[in-house]
């Protein structure tokens, strides 16, 4: 039972570390740098549209909230024509993007994790009265 425990418990811990690296590159600007141009805002915009009509967006609303706001901020980063901010709000969507489906796929491995239990203390009630059944 340990072993099975311990597999799962250590799929999530290269999750956790990726969402945090992620973060931390998101806050800091390490990530690869967007050359913006006039159709930069538009694709991010379909990219954002694409996260939001996916089940990700459920799984992560704190994320959503963080992307649309920055996608607002962008806008008008792009209506003020100032192509720097614009290529750091790019950036960090993109990251936060990530983030949320990182988010997303540690939910539903965390769902897993919890059935699991869930099964493991049946398989435990079950066995304990077959032992009892047995005295």
């Amino acid at each position: 039972m340990k072993p099975f425990i311990n597999k799962i418990v250590s799929n999530f811990i290269p999750k956790v570390v990726m969402i945090s690296l992620l973060t931390f590159i998101s806050f800091n600007g390490l990530a690869k740098k967007f050359k913006v141009d006039k159709n930069t805002y538009f694709e991010l915009e379909g990219a954002v549209n694409a996260v939001l009509a996916s089940p990700v967006a459920d799984s992560a609303p704190l994320e959503m909230k963080f992307i649309k706001e920055k996608l607002t901020l962008a806008k008008q980063a792009k209506a003020d024509r100032d192509r720097k901010l614009e290529a750091q709000y790019t950036e960090q969507i993109y990251a936060d993007i990530e983030i949320a489906k990182l988010r997303a796929e540690l939910n539903q491995l965390n769902d897993v994790l919890l059935n699991k239990r869930d099964q493991v203390s049946e398989a435990q009630l079950y066995l304990k009265e077959l032992q009892d059944r047995l005295k």
